[in-house]
C-alpha cells in the first residue's frame, strides 16, 4: 500500500475527510434511471468533497461528442452493470471510470440470518436495476437458512405473484407502501435502502487524492520589497545597504 492509499483508508473508518482533496471536485456520475442517479449522488457527496454532475446513460454519448466536455470530470462513477459501456465511451478523454457497488445494510443481512430455515425472501424496489442489485447483494451473503424466490419492481401485477410465493419481502422506503398493501399481515416487510460499499468510495478517494498529488503547486508569489519612504530607520538601512554592496 501507499502512504495515499493508507491514508485513505484510515480517514475514511475515522469519517474525516481526505485533506488532500479538502477542496471540492467535480465528479461525472452515470447511471440509467433517475432514483439511481439520487441515490449514488447523495452517498458520494456525503463521505466525500465533490461536486457530482449526475448523468443518465442515454445522454451521455451525445455529451460526450462535444469538444472539451470531459475535460472537467476528474472521474467518472457507474454501477458494475453499466462499466463497460462508460468505459468504452470515454475512452481516450482522459477520465478515469470506477465502478461502484451498493449492498444491503449489514442489519438487513443480520435480521434474514435469524429467520428459520427454508424462509422464502422477495425484493422489490421502485426501479427494476435497483431491485437486482438488492437481490445479488443478499445472495453474496450467502445466507444458508433463506431462500430468494425473486425480484420485481414495485408497480404491476408482478409484486402480487412476488408477495404470494415469499414470507419476507426486503424492499427500498419509496416501494413499502405499495408492498405493504398486497402483503398484508401474512407477509413480512423488511427496509432496506442499501449502503454505497465502502471499498468503492475508498477506490474513489484514493484516485483523486493522487490526481491532486501529481498536479504542479503554485510557485510563491515573489517578496515584495519594503519601500525606503516609510521612514528615517529604513533610508538609513537602506544607505547602509549601498555602501556595502559598493564595497
Amino acid at each position: 500500500m501507499t502512504a495515499d492509499d493508507l491514508s485513505v483508508g484510515v480517514l475514511s473508518l475515522a469519517g474525516v475527510r481526505p485533506a488532500a482533496i479538502r477542496g471540492a471536485v467535480e465528479v461525472l456520475l452515470v447511471e440509467c434511471s433517475p432514483p439511481e442517479l439520487d441515490f449514488f449522488a447523495r452517498q458520494l457527496e456525503a463521505h466525500l468533497p465533490v461536486r457530482v454532475e449526475k448523468m443518465l446513460l442515454a445522454e451521455l454519448t451525445a455529451v460526450t461528442r462535444r469538444p472539451k466536455q470531459a475535460g472537467r470530470w476528474r472521474a467518472a462513477v457507474t454501477s458494475f452493470c453499466h462499466l463497460p459501456q462508460v468505459e468504452r465511451l470515454l475512452k481516450g478523454k482522459g477520465v478515469p471510470v470506477i465502478a461502484l457497488l451498493a449492498e444491503a445494510h449489514l442489519e438487513t443481512l443480520h435480521r434474514l440470518a435469524q429467520f428459520p430455515s427454508g424462509t422464502r425472501v422477495g425484493v422489490a424496489s421502485t426501479t427494476v436495476e435497483t431491485a437486482h442489485n438488492l437481490e445479488h447483494s443478499i445472495a453474496n451473503a450467502n445466507l444458508p437458512n433463506i431462500a430468494l424466490v425473486g425480484v420485481c419492481p414495485a408497480e404491476g401485477a408482478a409484486l402480487g405473484r412476488l408477495v404470494r410465493r415469499a414470507d419476507v419481502i426486503v424492499c427500498s422506503t419509496a416501494a413499502a407502501e405499495r408492498v405493504r398493501g398486497l402483503a398484508g399481515s401474512i407477509v413480512q416487510v423488511m427496509i432496506d435502502d442499501r449502503a454505497l460499499d465502502q471499498r468503492a468510495i475508498e477506490m474513489l478517494a484514493t484516485l483523486l487524492v493522487q490526481q491532486n498529488g501529481d498536479r504542479p503547486t503554485a510557485a510563491p508569489a515573489p517578496r515584495r520589497l519594503r519601500s525606503r519612504r516609510s521612514g528615517r530607520h529604513e533610508s538609513r538601512q537602506g544607505a547602509t545597504r549601498a555602501t556595502a554592496l559598493g564595497k
